[in-house]
Order: C-alpha cells, then structure tokens, then sequence
C-alpha cells in the first residue's frame, strides 16, 4: 500500500510540475511578444523631409504678359516719333 501512495504521489507531482512548466513557459513566451512589440514601437522610423517652403518675392509674378493677350495676338509694338 506505501508503494502505491508513493506511485500516485510521484505522477501527481510530475503531471502537476509539467503543468507548472508549460504554465511558465506560455507566460514567458507571452511576456516575451508584448515586449519585442513594444520595444519595435520604440524603433525609429525614417520620416519624410519637411515640406520646403517657397522663398518669397524671388519670382517674377506677374512681369511676364501670360494671359493679358487674347490667343494668337500680341501686344503691338510701342511705335515713338522721332
């Protein structure tokens, strides 16, 4: 009878350290994916360059006779006297 108490005791303990083993293993595996998550979110990340903004007053706006004429006729020449 001692012998079987003795069986049954070491089965149970075996059956209930594998279940620990495979509880802590999951845990650890668990933890270990939030956390290459969450340091791969910490990662720096390559960023577009800022927009470049347009120097002001360097273009020529307006000094060119771009639309001021109708199609197919141009301004006629300044004829002076002299």
């Amino acid at each position: 009878m001692n012998k079987l108490i003795r069986v049954v005791t070491t089965a149970f303990l075996a059956v209930l350290s594998t279940a620990g083993f495979i509880a802590v293993l999951g845990i650890t595996v668990g933890l270990l994916t939030v956390l290459s998550a969450a340091g791969a979110a910490d990662l720096p990340r390559k960023e577009p360059p800022p927009p470049v903004a347009a120097p002001i007053g360097k273009y020529p706006v307006g000094k060119y006779p771009v639309g001021k004429y109708p199609v197919g006729k141009y301004p006629q020449p300044v004829v002076t006297k002299g």
